[in-house]
């Protein structure tokens, strides 16, 4: 399996999970998409696209909606286990000056 290709899967997955999310709670908000976009200052089709799970939605634009609907991110992160391990960072970089810097 290809690591873009997985990385690329996890993205639609949680970009879908939050637009169901978003619309779960709209609902139970009993909010008509043209209200919400209207009480968070985006587009009636932003919201269309970040319910559909729509992948290249703006971040601070969906973080504003999620917060308008007193949204808690953290059960999205909630899968730690899923979560890809990050690279070890060189101790040592060398700069397109011929320096080199230390990272700590």
């Amino acid at each position: 399996m290809d690591d873009e290709s997985a990385i690329n899967r996890r993205i639609v997955g949680v970009a879908h999970a939050f637009g169901s999310l978003v619309r779960s709670r709209r609902k139970a908000m009993r909010m008509r998409q043209d209200q919400l976009a209207l009480a968070t200052g985006v587009g009636r089709r932003f919201v269309i696209d970040l319910e559909a799970g729509k992948p290249s939605c703006q971040l601070g634009r969906s973080l504003l909606v999620a917060k308008a609907l007193g949204l808690d991110l953290s059960i999205l992160a909630s899968d730690a286990s899923a979560a890809p391990e990050l690279p070890d960072v060189a101790e040592e970089l060398e700069e397109p000056d011929g320096y080199s810097i230390r990272i700590l």
